[in-house]
């Protein structure tokens, strides 16, 4: 692969007539407004003394997202101008996706080896082998940072490719233009009320923040504001670039860029205005992002990368259970979804009951029976639930929204239609009218 697809793309130059300057200026400009459009803002303003809590707790670890989107967008300006990887053919293209992917991996491999060895776990000279880790960790970092203009690009062209065949286009173009950037997309502190499932307020917060740090943040807001707090990491961020995590899962990368494009164009609708106006409003948006993302991905798969099979692992079991749709139901010794599916509506009668103590013994009783199982959830709350909550897909899903999404959803026919419609919600009220209708 390096030997034959690198070489080609570090000699690209940029040769073009004026017809081709003038269409990338005018993609320059559609770029620049809609990043104008579509920066997102965090949700609390204005309740007592909460947003001071929060924002006394939170002071110098908020996300510089000005910071971000100089560089993002710096950087497909360029894009823009040099045409990363132009010149190779599709089976180079796959090749290349592929074998950074391999890269992600291997990346993630090499850290955990360092931490093993810097903890003192292996055999012989330890310190000597976290040197040598390191530097090799180094060098394929340079590689990968290499690569990536030139793999996001390819990741762009691909999905733009199904969106444009299904017909999300203006003016004969997909907009807003599939734009994203692999990074460390923030985490997102959510506060909900102690006795009832809401997300209350939400903040974005700087991704490397290390865990006790996390848990001092939580524990203040906590405190002082009687509230149920939870730092969660994001799988992707809703800015435009958009952030995708970094992940050696090629199919979860796919359904994240198109989920977050989903929400960009969405932005430009009465769906995407009303996000937070309730939290129904939040549900069906993220939930519509989740429908699109999950079919658009298995269409960008089979395309382009058919030879690819069996289920690759997904770190969002939440929102995006590959088996969503299916009617066929799973039986394994544990299952995941169903467990939490129980939690949330024992949690939800028993805050229904005003045993708001009662509840969180039982949710954190519940935590350590998943510990057991594998699944090592940190906190599991009411903070916890309103987050999650958002995504009402999955077996865990309690909230109505979901099935009657994807009722609609079989009912239009396609995914265009589907999103036609959904587009012009302005309440939920008009999910019920719409299959009534």
């Amino acid at each position: 692969m390096e030997t034959s697809v690198a070489p080609r793309i570090a000699a690209i130059e940029h040769k073009t007539g004026w017809s081709a300057l003038l269409r990338r200026r005018a993609w320059l400009g559609l770029l620049l407004i809609v990043t104008s459009l579509l920066i997102p803002r965090d949700s609390y303003a204005g309740k007592d003394g909460l947003d001071w809590a929060i924002l006394s707790a939170v002071s110098g670890e908020r996300f510089n997202l000005v910071s971000w989107e100089i560089q993002a967008i710096g950087q497909k300006v360029r894009d823009l101008v040099r045409s990363p990887g132009a010149t190779l053919s599709p089976t180079e293209e796959h090749d290349l996706v592929l074998e950074y992917m391999k890269g992600v991996r291997h990346v993630n491999e090499l850290s955990g080896a360092i931490e093993d060895a810097a903890a003192g776990m292996g055999e012989g000279n330890l310190a000597q082998k976290q040197v040598e880790l390191q530097r090799e960790l180094d060098q394929l970092r340079t590689i990968q940072e290499e690569r990536r203009p030139t793999v996001e690009r390819v990741l762009e062209q691909q999905v733009a490719g199904v969106l444009r065949k299904l017909g999300f286009t203006t003016a004969g173009m997909v907009f807003p233009p599939v734009r994203f950037q692999f990074t460390e997309s923030p985490n997102l502190m959510i506060v909900s009320p102690r006795d009832a499932i809401r997300m209350e307020e939400s903040v974005h917060l700087d991704p490397t923040m290390p865990v006790n740090e996390i848990e001092k943040i939580e524990q203040e807001v906590a405190t002082k504001t009687d509230r149920s707090t939870l730092i969660e990491g994001t799988g992707g961020f809703s800015s435009y670039p958009t952030m995708v995590l970094q992940s050696s899962s090629l199919r979860w990368v796919i359904e994240t860029v198109a989920h977050e494009w989903a929400h960009t164009y969405l932005t430009l609708r009465p769906l995407g205005w009303r996000y937070g106006s309730s939290g129904g409003m939040r549900t069906i948006n993220e939930t519509v992002a989740s429908i699109f993302g999950d079919e658009i991905s298995r269409m960008v798969m089979d395309e382009y990368y058919g030879d690819m099979t069996g289920p690759d692992p997904w770190p969002r079991p939440l929102s995006m259970d590959p088996g969503w749709l299916s009617p066929v139901a799973m039986e394994p010794d544990f299952e995941f979804g169903a467990f939490m599916r129980e939690t949330r509506l024992r949690t939800d009668e028993l805050l229904a009951q005003g045993k708001v103590v009662a509840a969180e013994q039982y949710m954190e009783m519940r935590r350590l029976d998943l510990l057991e199982q594998g699944y090592g959830i940190r906190k599991l709350n009411q903070a916890y639930f309103a987050f999650h909550g958002s995504y009402a897909v999955g077996t865990s899903a309690t909230d109505p929204i979901g099935g009657k999404l994807r009722a609609l959803r079989l009912r239009a026919g396609s995914l265009p239609e589907f999103i036609r419609i959904v587009a012009t919600f302005n309440d939920v009220a008009d999910l019920d009218a719409a299959l009534s209708s």
